[in-house]
């Protein structure tokens, strides 16, 4: 299953309302222009009939009968046809432009996928020289590198997922067994982080219906987002998962400074805070990826940082 996306529902919207609108003032000009054309046509009519009952000849009121029609008939097709055209040059300049957006979305995300390859490389090797390294200030390089490298690699997912869920990419929910992913995710994530996060998990063997992969994103950016916006280390991370009427709910908390601005903001494209370093884009994939799912994410932060992550609970459990 696919999942809408701001950006796609909003140039969709953006098209209908331009051709709705567009439609609408073709067909109001086109109702009061033959509106005026019957109005006039009534009075040149009159006139016609009041000219020959003043003595004119029928032959000359007919024709200065003929000549007003055409001249109605002749105007209005000419101001129909400008109307039209200058609308169809709109229409394909908006056309155009969309065109030219989404060849720069591939672009985009080709060389974003490019990086991934080098990148990895860098990592790989920065392992290796760890491993050999044997001074302090040599194990002190060699660890910003990797969290340098460790960093630029989460940029580019974020890129590329985004670029994915921007093109309409698809997620494709099936049952999982929440306990056990998520038991692996938070081994994995200690192992990453080591001491800077302390977690602290109370999960029920529930099974939901979600996409492995995309729920790795969803946490991974949680889990970043709240490593970077700590104010001490550990940051303490808590994940809690149960069953609820039907729906799975998750709720991912943290003890970090939080946010004091509009709650309704945060999710939102490009929105980062005012002491923010990040690029907009981590919550804004979470709530996506969870809408993919058939699911939802909302954030509260205000004494440190609170995610609802709420998924369909799966009949195949």
């Amino acid at each position: 299953m696919s999942g809408k996306n701001d950006i796609h529902r909003s140039t969709t919207r953006r098209m209908k309302i331009m051709i709705g609108a567009q439609v609408f003032w073709i067909g109001l000009v086109c109702l009061v222009g033959a509106w005026w054309g019957f109005l006039l046509l009534r009075q040149a009519s009159k006139i016609a009939q009041l000219e020959v009952a003043a003595g004119m000849a029928s032959g000359e009121a007919h024709m200065a009968w003929m000549r007003t029609q055409r001249m109605l008939y002749g105007e209005s097709t000419a101001f129909l046809t400008l109307l039209i055209l200058s609308t169809g040059f709109l229409f394909r300049l908006y056309w155009l432009e969309m065109r030219r957006s989404r060849s720069m979305q591939a672009f985009f995300a080709s060389v974003t996928h490019e990086l991934r390859t080098p990148l990895t490389s860098i990592r790989l090797q920065a392992e290796s020289i760890a491993e050999s390294c044997s001074g302090e200030s040599e194990r002190d390089l060699v660890k910003r590198l990797l969290e340098d490298t460790t960093r630029l690699e989460a940029q580019v997912e974020r890129t590329l997922e985004l670029a994915r869920v921007e093109g309409g990419g698809a997620v494709f929910a099936q049952p999982l067994r929440l306990l056990p992913w998520l038991t692996r995710f938070v081994q994995t994530a200690q192992e990453s982080y080591g001491k800077r996060v302390s977690f602290e998990t109370d999960i029920d063997d529930v099974v939901a219906e979600a996409d492995p992969t995309a729920l790795q994103v969803v946490f991974r950016n949680l889990l970043e987002n709240s490593v970077k916006h700590a104010l001490k280390e550990p940051v303490k991370v808590s994940v809690r998962a149960k069953a609820s009427s039907g729906n799975v709910e998750i709720l991912f908390r943290d003890d970090g400074k939080g946010y004091s601005g509009d709650q309704s903001d945060l999710g939102g494209l490009f929105f980062r805070g005012s002491s923010s370093q990040g690029s907009g884009v981590g919550l804004y994939l979470v709530k996506m990826l969870m809408a993919g799912m058939k699911g939802s994410a909302s954030f509260e932060s205000r004494n440190g940082f609170l995610v609802k992550l709420v998924l369909r609970e799966s009949s195949h459990g």
